[in-house]
């Protein structure tokens, strides 16, 4: 009872105003007792528990004064109120509306006519004091005290709003209600819900504020639902779609007021012409008559037909004639009318939101918002699921829309378009409304994929993908049931697929990864997983990853549903058919899309890490082994496929290359098809690909690799080599066939080129057939253009070998070292004796029990140099080669026998080609000599008469004028001295020191030096500028001092040019200065050339020189040094004008001023001009050496 009191109280005070006339002192008044009002509403209802409140009596009471109080505020808001000009006011007269009509909402309840017409009366109270649209003010009368929304508090406006939720938000909870009992309303209260429905749409419309917006919105939805009358509502429809299409589509409007206007538009269609509302309606027209709803069901049609076979022919009635048009009542044309309207409202709000976010101008729905997406999801389930018969136009409109909302981002999106083509597919359509949709939803795919196709090149990207998703979703949503009309219409659906994903161009600039995980049933024979790289496919039409992967995935849907035997006929009618042109300049559209299809078809545990989507079911059909050898066998005889042997790169052109890549690539998708039921075509087509693997296109070659790597890891091979080892037979017969026959198979050294670039071929059985082969063609071509592959073939198979005998070394090697016999435990005993006994680590010097068992083997092996020594020279030939091999320096592994015999032959052959004129050819063969020579480095009695057979073919080629061969031929004299030591050193005196001595003389640098052709790396390189070259002199250089002697303090770096670009010259300069220094380290017979060496090479220590050349030379004296250090003392000496120490007894004549500088000038006689530019470099050399 404490409450009641108080309660009582305020109605008291506050039924005194309702006789009063409104002043201001009254007006104060009044908003105080509605302050103390609703305070007192805050302090009881923050009372939770019925005990606090005192028990169910003060709960009786307070009702009966809560319909005071509403009563007493009604009356107040009809006049006092009204009447009264403080706006703060009437804001606090509807908050405390507000807070009671929450207190009587149970007593509202009801719909009997004197229910209706109290809450009417309260409900016309609100509508007073809301602005007035402008289609109901009177232009002719002016009101200046006429409410708008500018005038109008927004705080007043949204407590106004409230008040019209609260009185009309308790119907909407028992919709079924409702619908059993709709509202029949008399022609006046028809015409105060059309105004109030006029005002909310007029504040959701144009109020700023995003709260007022929303409650009108919130406020009209809960105004029809209250109504819940078709023919009522149907009055009002017109209106409220067009303004709730304005609401949510004006210019920087919340999202949450678009959420709330597109659910109060989806409320409005179902509840005016929604399927459910023409169920009674006796006046429906065609749409209501049962007999004609009946006579296309087939329960009706199965009555017909036992009729007539029941029925004699002359009882048989005649069919009832079809409704005219003529004869439509007024409600179906207005509903036709209506249906054409929505249809249109739909297709602008679908479209421009689209059209909005793609062009970017912002324009149309804000579909950024996920909430907004899920209203429109909600919206076309109204629209498919409740009025599929009324606004059968606008089904397919809305159908499209929720399948590109199916695939969204956002989880609750994708999650309520996903919901309603569930409901729409298993319980709501009927078997007929199933067998009418189904040609409806083909033929629409096949318009919506020629609309893409006219528009493929004019509308903007994010259309297009929208477009390609819908079609995406057709595809999915259907399934199996789209089958027979894909195959039926298969020919144009094909080329139109062709045109959509127009291709481009392969993108050698970037690199696709794809791993494939490890088969189940081949677990233990392949790897974990292969990475196979390819390059990333551009279409001409859709630049964006996102975008190709959404067309990739569309057809990655239609393989899935398609017939693959339909699909598999077109594409070959296409790229065999010359009148049947798909594309402007080729047919790799035909098949980039046969390789997409089929893609589908893939294994579920062949898919890689790049499937991010699952296909559809493969409900279309299973590509079986003889699908895939018809495959195979009409690509493999294709002229595409063979053109690469035809032709040559220059005729070829781009489209044609990446077809033929696509090509090859089919068969990799084969590969990934089958598994390793694939062996069956290994014979077929492992040649053809590697044939393909030689091609001098990137794109060709890339994509021959990574068919081969399918194809190896499919069908269980652990690598490469070995799938190249089991089944070579395969193709090396064909292989050494056609190396024979280079004029009829110009390319086959190009293939050789290819296997040994990508696999390890000397390490397989019949490398020695491959190479026989090579050699002699070799022999047959070596004045053909062919020559340059073959001569690459034989590079590429020295490395092979030379790679394959060094990992095999290296292998025997750390067999040895792991079954080296550890020391025995007597010898470790006494080793640890020894070091106890302080004698120290010198103790262990003496041999033990091990050293003592092995001593007779050293003297019978050292026996052997004994002899050899008063033997003739013959005798080492007849030698062991190990024997040869410990006792000249025990350094480097000898070549294996197996292969030793070959490279013999293939430098012999090399010798021939010394000769050739072309420069590419002559480095080649100089290249294959060096690398050759490296490896048959031991045993030297091999060596020797090799290097003896190719002296006098490489004399010839110092005297070239080509820098290149010069340069090639030093590099391989470089490599004989370093092997051959004294044996090169003899004849380099007399035949090789004149021709370098001749090229030394003619290198300079500065202004007369010899400039290239502009090449890239000048465009790439900048000039160092004065400042830099001047810091880069002046820093202090560092070299390498001999034993005992430290370098100058603070000297660190040469003075020389930094950043310089390597020119031929400078290339054959460094190459003869590195041949020089090696010659001088490893033989002593070149002494005699110590003072010319240093006279012709001190030029290079000049500090306008690149900063290689510098460091090089300055190697070269160190080696000089060694040979002949008085002859380099004179020469450095002088060129540094270094300065002698005074004598260190006064014994001694001190030397005069000017003796050095008159010796220095007659010993520089013959390199006069020179001290100034190399003095900075001899005096780091002077200090370094001899100081």
């Amino acid at each position: 009872m404490e409450e009641v009191a108080p309660y009582v109280e305020l109605c008291t005070r506050l039924s005194r105003f309702v006789q009063l006339q409104p002043t201001d002192p009254h007006a104060l008044e009044l908003q105080e007792v509605l302050d103390e009002l609703v305070a007192f509403y805050d302090r009881i209802e923050s009372v939770s528990a019925p005990a606090e409140r005192g028990g169910d009596t003060p709960l009786i009471g307070l009702a009966a004064m809560d319909d005071l109080v509403l009563l007493s505020l009604h009356k107040l808001l009809s006049g006092f109120v009204l009447s009264d000009s403080t706006p703060r006011l009437k804001e606090r007269g509807f908050i405390a509306m507000v807070r009671v009509l929450r207190r009587c909402k149970s007593r509202l309840h009801g719909r009997s006519g004197a229910q209706l017409q109290r809450r009417l009366s309260f409900v016309q109270t609100c509508v007073l004091y809301l602005p007035p649209p402008p289609e109901a003010i009177d232009r002719s009368k002016e009101e200046p005290d006429s409410v708008t929304l500018a005038s109008q508090p927004e705080e007043l406006r949204l407590a106004i709003l409230q008040s019209l939720r609260e009185l009309f938000g308790e119907e909407t909870s028992d919709l079924g209600a409702l619908k059993d009992h709709p509202l029949l309303l008399e022609q006046q209260q028809t015409h105060f819900f059309a105004y109030l429905v006029s005002c909310l749409l007029h504040v959701a419309q144009r109020d700023r504020c995003r709260e007022a917006a929303l409650e009108a919105v919130d406020s009209l939805a809960s105004v029809l639902t209250f109504i819940h009358d078709a023919r009522t509502l149907r009055q009002f429809l017109p209106g409220i779609s067009a303004g709730l299409w304005k609401c949510a589509n004006s210019p920087q409007q919340a999202s949450k007021v678009i959420v709330a206007a597109l659910r109060c538009l989806a409320t409005a269609i179902r509840l005016c012409i929604g399927d459910g509302t023409f169920a009674g309606d006796s006046e429906g027209g065609k749409r209501s008559n049962p007999e004609l709803t009946k006579r296309f069901t087939l329960e009706a049609i199965r009555q017909a037909a036992e009729s007539s076979a029941t029925k004699k022919p002359e009882t048989i009635e005649p069919s009832s004639p079809p409704v005219s048009p003529a004869k439509l009542s007024e409600e179906d044309k207005w509903l036709d009318a209506t249906a054409m309207n929505l249809d249109l409202l739909l297709s602008r709000m679908f479209a421009a939101s689209i059209t909005g976010t793609a062009v970017g101008t912002g324009a149309g729905l804000q579909r950024a918002s996920w909430r907004v997406r899920c209203a429109l999801a909600e919206l076309c389930g109204t629209v498919m699921l409740q009025c599929r018969r009324s606004l059968r136009s606008s089904f397919f409109r809305c159908y499209d829309e929720l399948l590109v909302l199916r695939g969204d981002s956002i989880a609750e999106v994708a999650q309520e378009a996903q919901t309603v083509l569930q409901e729409l597919q298993t319980s709501t359509l009927s078997t007929e409304e199933r067998l009418r949709l189904l040609p409806e939803m083909a033929d629409r795919f096949q318009m919506l994929l020629a609309t893409l196709v006219l528009k493929i090149s004019t509308e903007h990207e994010a259309t297009k993908v929208h477009m390609v998703r819908t079609l995406h979703g057709y595809v999915a949503f259907l399934g199996s049931s789209l089958t027979p009309y894909l195959d039926a219409a298969m020919e144009t659906m094909y080329s139109a697929l062709c045109r959509v994903v127009a291709f481009a161009a392969l993108d050698i600039e970037l690199v696709v990864h794809q791993t494939l995980p490890s088969p189940a049933a081949d677990a233990q024979n392949a790897a974990a997983g292969v990475v196979v790289s390819q390059f990333q496919k551009r279409l001409r039409y859709f630049h964006e990853e996102a975008s190709v992967r959404e067309v990739f995935a569309l057809l990655h849907e239609v393989g899935a549903v398609a017939t693959p035997a339909s699909f598999i006929d077109c594409a070959f009618t296409l790229l065999v058919d010359p009148d049947a042109k798909v594309a402007e300049d080729g047919r790799p559209e035909v098949v980039l899309v046969l390789n997409e299809l089929l893609r589908a078809h893939r294994r579920p545990e062949n898919e890689g890490e790049a499937e991010t989507e699952t296909p559809t079911a493969r409900t279309g059909g299973i590509v079986d082994v003889h699908l895939i050898g018809r495959i195979l066998e009409d690509l493999l005889a294709l002229e595409e496929w063979r053109e690469h042997v035809t032709s040559t790169s220059s005729s070829t052109s781009r489209t044609l290359v990446y077809q033929r890549a696509l090509m090859i690539e089919c068969v990799g998708v084969c590969a990934e098809i089958l598994g390793s039921d694939f062996r069956a075509f290994l014979l077929h087509v492992l040649y053809p690909l590697v044939e393909q693997l030689g091609s001098r296109d990137v794109e060709v070659e890339r994509a021959a690799l990574a068919a081969l790597e399918k194809v190896y890891f499919f069908t269980g091979y652990a690598s490469l080599e070995a799938l190249f080892e089991v089944n070579m037979d395969y193709f090396v017969d064909a292989l050494c066939a056609r190396l024979e026959q280079l004029d009829t198979y110009p390319l086959t050294a190009f293939v050789v080129e290819a296997l040994l670039r990508h696999t390890r071929l000397a390490a397989l059985p019949l490398v020695d057939e491959v190479a026989s082969s090579l050699l002699r063609s070799v022999d047959m071509y070596q004045d053909s253009p062919h020559i340059g592959g073959l001569l690459r073939s034989l590079q590429l198979l020295i490395g092979s070998i030379t790679r394959d005998a060094g990992e095999s070394t290296t292998e025997d090697d750390d067999e040895q070292q792991q079954t080296k016999v550890p020391p025995s435990l007597l010898a470790s005993f006494i080793d640890e004796i020894k070091m106890l006994t302080s004698e120290g680590a010198s103790a262990l010097d003496v041999d033990t029990e091990e050293s003592d068992t092995t001593k007779p083997d050293v003297e019978e092996d050292g026996s052997t140099p004994s002899v050899k020594g008063a033997m003739p020279l013959e005798y080492d030939e007849i030698q062991h080669d190990g024997i040869d091999d410990g006792q000249e320096d025990g350094s480097g592994p000898s070549a294996p026998s197996g292969y030793r015999a070959l490279v013999i032959d293939i430098l012999d052959r090399c010798g021939y080609f010394l000769a050739e004129s072309d420069p590419i050819a002559c480095c080649l063969v100089l290249s294959v000599i060096d690398e050759g020579v490296r490896f048959m480095a031991r045993p030297r009695k091999h060596l020797l008469p090799l290097v003896a057979r190719l002296w006098p073919e490489l004399l010839p080629r110092l005297r070239v004028d080509n820098r290149a061969i010069v340069a090639a031929t030093v590099r391989v004299i470089t490599t004989l001295a370093e092997l051959a030591d004294d044996f090169v050193g003899d004849r380099f005196v007399e035949t090789v020191w004149p021709v370098l001595r001749s090229h030394l003389n003619d290198i300079n640098f500065g202004a007369d030096g010899k400039a290239s052709q502009l090449t890239r790396s000048m465009l790439l390189l900048s000039k160092p500028s004065e400042t830099a070259l001047s810091s880069v002199e002046h820093q202090e250089p560092t070299l390498e001092a001999p034993a005992g002697r430290e370098l100058v303090q603070g000297r660190d770096t040469f003075a020389a040019v930094s950043g310089a670009r390597k020119t031929q010259e400078v290339r054959l300069l460094m190459s003869i200065l590195s041949c020089l220094t090696t010659v001088c380290q490893r033989s002593q017979t070149v002494s005699v050339l110590v003072p010319e060496i240093t006279q012709a090479c001190s030029k290079y220590l000049s500090s306008r020189a690149s900063r290689e050349v510098v460091e090089q030379t300055s190697e070269l004296f160190k080696a000089l040094v060694r040979l002949n250090g008085d002859e380099v003392f004179c020469t450095i000496a002088a060129l540094s004008d270094w300065v002698p120490p005074p004598p260190p007894n006064t014994r001694f004549a001190a030397f005069e001023p000017d003796a050095g500088s008159r010796f220095y000038r007659g010993h520089l006689s013959s390199v006069s001009g020179r001290g100034q530019s190399c003095r900075e470099n001899a005096a780091i050399l002077m200090s370094g050496l001899f100081c």
